[in-house]
């Protein structure tokens, strides 16, 4: 009798041992760092140490970059403001400069050192962190500084999630900046209905996340709902941007590349898969995805501008719009026809280059980092 509460003991023992190492197998893969996740970057390194393409190419392309990246210099300005592009195009793009090149540095070392773990990455990655920390003191509220400070500054915030874990980085006054300084300048974009408010919302998903803060992040999932529902028409149209002239087709990719973000964000965090085509945003999000396209292939026949200064999709290796959208969206709905219009232009960069230079944080490097969704959408 005592050996068979021995035995039966031990049995125990080893199922419940092997539970825990599933169980925390199982947490680790399915751990969140905001626009990718654990899983996403696994399957990365193991199709790189495979010397599989596209992801070969894509990596080298990311390597070179975050190179190039730790001789940069770091630029904090104490007070951050950008003019209206609309009034002053070069005061903008200079004003602008510190912010997004330094976060696009940032962003670029912490991916490249996740997936190298090569020291030299991370630190410099660090650097720039601590010193927007340690030396920005205001960020305006005014002008299109909030949404430089979204669209712009959250590669600073995606640094962040992805060198999170690192337990010799002192995070105090990091997590302070973002909290105080950076987080009630993006709200003022948030608060917008058009594209600001997209990008604003994909600046407070990323910031809540890096804060651990899931009741804010929670109503952020909401608002990303009310967005989506708001922006997009009954066919598919971006309400509040195809009013934009000459400009409409590129302020509609603008407007979709950030509400795309936001919801694998959140599937990445939450396991919703809002692109569903069974849920009311997957629907919307697909029919908007599906018109935009059609316009892309053929942009004389956009319905909502039709004068010869038409900003046209620039679909080639310096102009990255709606290519780095439509690569990764051919990931999350496979049967779609997405790919056929940007195999060609792989390994993509993304992030549209303007004059050479980083200028927005969505869908950046998707040939090497693809939205990865379990359940696979339609």
């Amino acid at each position: 009798m005592k050996i068979k509460k021995t035995f039966t003991l031990i049995i125990i023992t080893i199922i419940f041992l092997s539970s825990l190492m599933w169980w925390n197998q199982w947490e680790k893969k399915s751990k969140s760092y905001g626009i990718y996740s654990e899983r996403s970057i696994d399957y990365t390194k193991k199709s790189i140490r495979s010397n599989e393409e596209p992801y070969l190419s894509a990596y080298k392309q990311l390597i070179s970059l975050a190179d190039k990246s730790l001789e940069s210099d770091i630029n904090p300005v104490v007070f951050l403001r950008v003019p209206s592009a609309n009034k002053n195009k070069q005061g903008h793009v200079d004003a602008s400069k510190p912010l997004t090149e330094d976060a696009y540095h940032a962003y670029i070392l912490s991916l490249a050192w996740k997936l190298t773990n090569k020291q030299q990455y991370e630190d410099k990655a660090k650097k720039i962190l601590d010193a927007w920390a340690n030396n920005n003191r205001l960020i305006s509220h005014k002008e299109d500084t909030p949404l430089v400070s979204s669209y712009g500054g959250v590669g600073l915030i995606n640094a962040a999630l992805l060198l999170k874990d690192d337990e010799n980085w002192n995070q105090s006054s990091f997590r302070t900046w973002v909290r105080t300084i950076y987080l009630p300048a993006i709200e003022v974009a948030r608060n917008r209905e058009n594209n600001w408010g997209a990008w604003g919302n994909l600046a407070s998903l990323t910031s809540y996340s890096y804060l651990d803060d899931e009741n804010s992040f929670q109503k952020e999932v909401k608002y990303t709902k009310q967005l989506i529902n708001n922006q997009i028409g009954v066919d598919g149209e971006m309400l509040k941007e195809i009013p934009r002239k000459e400009n409409s087709m590129f302020y509609t990719y603008f407007g979709l590349a950030p509400l795309t973000q936001s919801m694998y964000m959140i599937y990445n965090q939450t396991k919703v898969n809002m692109f569903d085509i069974n849920t009311p945003e997957g629907t919307k999000i697909k029919r908007a995805l599906d018109y935009y396209y059609y316009f892309v292939e053929h942009p004389d026949e956009w319905p909502h501008y039709r004068e010869a200064n038409l900003n046209k999709p620039f679909v080639s290796q310096d102009g990255y719009w709606p290519i780095s959208l439509y690569e990764a969206m051919s990931k999350v709905y496979p049967k779609s026809r997405y790919n056929s219009i940007v195999s060609k232009y792989r390994p993509i960069l993304g992030g549209y280059l303007n004059n050479g230079k980083p200028h927005h944080m969505a869908w950046n490097f998707p040939t090497l980092m693809p939205p990865d969704l379990e359940k696979a959408s339609q």
